[in-house]
């Protein structure tokens, strides 16, 4: 997993310039609640996930976002020495993005892309799934254009599906806050 985060990590910087003007380069988070499962019934959870995006090359219309997601069973943060393992998955995320400023700053946000997600759903259970990620998002945008810098919040959902393995998925509704450099 470690060279895969390098390896998308060195094409995001080596590509962060755009070959259409002005780059742009965000960063952001998003903390929220949602379900998570494996091979197992979906349990109720927390999400929480950082990101950054920059222009993808040759698309000008669409920015790439690379993702840290965790999503832990609620169980884990409630105090019960009963407990001895809680579930949770963590993954990252390889999403095209796009974006559609509305009248008086409300804004959309699409994205879909590529996931690899870690399978912690029981003590004995770690492995590794690759699948497709999906989101959904609608916001204010307190920026005058697309291309300025400044903050955007909004309320989302995202999904994400594996493929492979013990076809573990997540889903999240959350709150995000992203800054524009």
């Amino acid at each position: 997993m470690k060279k895969i985060f390098a390896a998308i990590s060195l094409f995001i910087i080596l590509n962060s310039s755009s070959l259409f003007g002005q780059d742009v380069f965000g960063v952001g988070a998003f903390i929220g609640g949602g379900t998570i499962k494996g091979n197992s019934p979906a349990q109720g959870s927390y999400t929480a996930s950082i990101f950054i995006e920059t222009n993808m090359p040759f698309v000008n219309i669409a920015l790439l976002r690379l993702s840290f997601l965790y999503a832990a069973d609620f169980n884990s943060i409630l105090p019960d020495s009963r407990v001895v393992y809680n579930s949770f998955v963590k993954g990252i995320t390889l999403k095209m993005m796009l974006s559609q400023l509305l009248e008086n700053n409300f804004y959309l946000e699409e994205g879909m892309g590529l996931l690899l997600l870690n399978d912690r759903t029981f003590s004995d259970t770690d492995i590794m799934d690759a699948g497709l990620a999906a989101s959904l998002l609608a916001g204010i945008d307190f920026r005058n254009n697309l291309e300025a810098d400044g903050f955007r919040l909004g309320a989302g959902v995202e999904y994400g599906l594996t493929f492979t393995n013990t076809l573990a998925s997540y889903i999240s509704f959350h709150l995000q806050g992203e800054y524009f450099f």
